[in-house]
């Protein structure tokens, strides 16, 4: 009986050696991936979703769409904050206007959509570096917190520009 006893708990104490070596692989290929990603950043390689007013063509490059309507629109956001100096005033001045919006994933995927522009799409265009063209790379990180209960919390920040 205590042969049996023994056995089991060694083939317990295996089984959690595997997967702790099991975890830990994981851990380095995740690891390999980011680094993947951060090379091909580097090298201004990496493809990632572009904002409306801007398509890869056939040969990879990032170039305004071809849509006449959709540059003028992206236009006229520029214009009009301009003139009037804040997001609250281009969401007036579209106000009956329809604006684009390019759609990820699901059954829209890459699909150009029209709606209202809003004042966080307004903050979103006005932000983006795509439209200053710079290729911008690791503007967010990601930012976990243990509480004392074990809770973990998970948020993005935004990174200050010398990082």
């Amino acid at each position: 009986m205590g042969r049996v006893r023994r056995a089991v708990a060694r083939g317990r104490a295996e089984t959690r050696c595997r997967a702790r070596s099991g975890e830990a692989k994981l851990h380095l290929l995740a690891d390999r991936l980011h680094g993947a990603k951060r090379a091909a950043a580097a090298r201004g390689e990496l493809r990632f979703p572009l904002p409306v007013g801007y398509v890869y063509d056939d040969d990879g490059a990032c170039v305004m769409d071809p849509d006449m309507e959709v540059q003028a629109a992206i236009r006229d956001v520029f214009a009009a904050f301009a003139a009037g100096g804040s997001a609250y005033e281009v969401v007036t001045a579209f106000v009956g206007r329809r604006f684009p919006l390019r759609a990820f994933g699901g059954v829209w995927a890459g699909q150009l959509r029209w709606g209202r522009l809003t004042h966080a799409r307004v903050l979103g265009v006005l932000n983006n570096p795509c439209y200053a063209g710079s290729y911008v790379f690791g503007r967010y990180a990601t930012r976990r917190r243990v509480d004392p209960d074990g809770q973990v919390h998970t948020g993005i920040v935004l990174r200050p520009r010398d990082q």
